[in-house]
């Protein structure tokens, strides 16, 4: 994987989290915060988690292992965590923007919420926050399903093939 490939796939994959956050915009307090007794409970619990997953991410990425992530607690409501969102995508945009293809396979030391220490390539840390979006924003997609809703289509395919 290469730096091009990186960069394409963190902006499907903001492409992806926007179409879910409008999805949950459009619903009520009482269905974004339904309790699923799934992932992070509720839509906008697990919309937090995924954002505060990228913030954590990056703060790494940037040299600092924080040992909290943010509940939904922290955001009174879905366009608080946009806003949030908004900033880390920014952040993280000018991060790459900064990048050689060397600094994206060069490991990178970090310490995660308990403390532990791991290395790993930069790229194979970037494809896991690639990775866990995919699998929350499916979380999230199957939460607006079963509220009866229409829920957006987030498949890379849908990003790759212009629609009409």
């Amino acid at each position: 994987m290469n730096l091009n490939d990186i960069q394409k796939l963190f902006n499907y994959t903001e492409w992806a989290n926007h179409l879910v956050l409008e999805a949950v915009e459009g619903l009520t307090e009482e269905q974004q915060k339904h309790d699923f007794k799934i992932s992070h409970g509720s839509l906008h619990g697990t919309l937090v988690h995924m954002a505060g997953a990228e913030w954590i991410w990056l703060e790494r990425w940037r040299g600092t292992s924080h040992s909290n992530i943010w509940t939904a607690h922290d955001f009174a409501d879905i366009p608080a965590i946009r806003g949030r969102w908004q900033q880390i995508e920014a952040e993280r945009r000018a991060l790459l923007e900064g990048l050689s293809e060397e600094d994206i396979h060069r490991e990178l030391s970090y310490r995660n919420l308990k403390g532990e220490p791991f290395t790993l390539p930069l790229a194979e840390q970037m494809q896991h926050v690639i990775n866990h979006a995919t699998l929350h924003r499916g979380q999230a997609v199957g939460m607006i399903r079963q509220l009866g809703e229409r829920p957006p289509a987030v498949d890379l395919l849908y990003y790759l093939i212009p629609q009409k």
